[in-house]
């Protein structure tokens, strides 16, 4: 099969714009209770630094932002290493302005000088870091050219493989699927048969959606196995890296429930017989799967509105409470985003009558 030919990508604007929302909803949730600063109250950039900085909450602050200023720096093939600096960095600190002067309106939280600077700071770093892999010989278009051998070209491939790039990166919350629905051993869902099945049942379909959803974007039939292999490999790696660091240990054993093993067993050998169905199936089939993955948890509303207990973690640094309301969200979220791309993937003209096989 002949390598196609290189398209000017927007996939560094597509994770750009979905990681900055990621940012927006973990900085304004939960948009509610707005109310007007306390009368005297000075901007938050005049306001006096707190006694203590905690080292935690700054390494997390800069760490956040590096993905974006890292996006923004990439957008562009002719451009200067100090453009890309500039505009990574100023794109990180005019959101973190907004959303900090936003956060004065939200007596929930707390907008801070320091905040503000260490986002600065990591959209920097994220920055020099898309301006040195720019400027490497020939690496930018190596990258470039395996994009375009591995998966479905144009903006629909970019938009495709921004979204399972997100999809990846809520992985690391160990309280979510793809192999946690829930893991608070109070509820003695492992115990009650119904209880066990939802969990099998939408464990099963997050892997066949995300599975299928993978092999959408492929250009060849061959490498569908290896890739969702390394997929589900990746996301099962970061969410049990995050679970040895997150999860007290008295409970970490518990943390992987029957229910979400047999799911995610059975999940696999239904991905394996359905990978070889022609495209547009395919298509069909990952979406109901996706939209199940949402349903079958409402059969059962305690297991749909349970959310990983904070006590169950052993993470005494802050921004616990908005990581797991940011990567609730996108689970909820995601299945729906990538149904809406599915639907329109599958009326573009032409779409599933070529692919390649070999």
């Amino acid at each position: 099969m002949a390598t196609p030919t290189p398209q000017p990508t927007l996939l560094p604007q597509c994770f750009a714009a979905l990681y900055g929302l990621m940012i927006v909803y973990a900085s304004l949730e939960p948009f509610s209770a707005w109310m007007s600063p306390v009368p005297g109250t000075p901007f938050f950039l005049f306001a006096p630094w707190p006694p203590r900085l905690p080292r935690a909450d700054i390494m997390i602050n800069v760490i956040a932002y590096v993905p974006f200023g890292f996006f923004v720096g990439l957008i562009g093939r002719e451009r200067s290493p100090t453009a890309r600096l500039v505009t990574g960095t100023a794109a990180g600190a005019v959101l973190s302005f907004v959303m900090e002067s936003l956060q004065m309106f939200l007596p929930t939280r707390d907008a801070s000088t320091v905040d503000f600077v260490t986002n600065t700071v990591g959209s920097g770093l994220g920055a020099v870091t898309a301006a040195a892999l720019n400027h490497a010989p020939g690496l930018r278009a190596k990258l470039s050219e395996w994009r375009d051998r591995v998966f479905i070209g144009g903006h629909s491939g970019d938009l495709g493989i921004a979204l399972l790039g997100i999809w990846l990166i809520a992985q690391v919350n160990p309280g979510i699927p793809l192999f946690a629905a829930t893991f608070d051993p109070s509820l003695e869902l492992t115990r009650d048969f119904a209880g066990t099945l939802l969990q099998a049942a939408q464990s099963a379909f997050n892997v066949i959606g995300v599975g299928l959803f993978l092999a959408i974007l492929l250009r060849q039939r061959r490498l569908l196995g290896s890739a969702v292999l390394l997929l589900i490999g990746s996301a099962l790696m970061l969410k049990g890296c995050a679970a040895s660091v997150l999860i007290r240990q008295s409970v970490l054993e518990s943390w992987i429930k029957p229910g979400v093993s047999i799911g995610v067993a059975v999940g696999a050998f239904a991905l394996l017989l359905a990978i070889w169905l022609p495209r547009p199936a395919r298509t069909t089939v990952c979406a109901v799967a996706l939209l199940s993955s949402l349903g079958a948890p409402l059969l059962a509303p305690d297991m749909w509105q349970a959310r990983a207990p904070l006590a169950l973690f052993d993470w005494p640094y802050g921004h616990l409470l908005n990581f797991n309301g940011l990567t609730h969200a996108v689970l909820v979220i995601w299945p729906l985003l990538a149904s809406v791309y599915l639907l329109w993937l599958s009326g573009r003209p032409g779409w599933g009558h070529t692919e390649a096989r070999v």
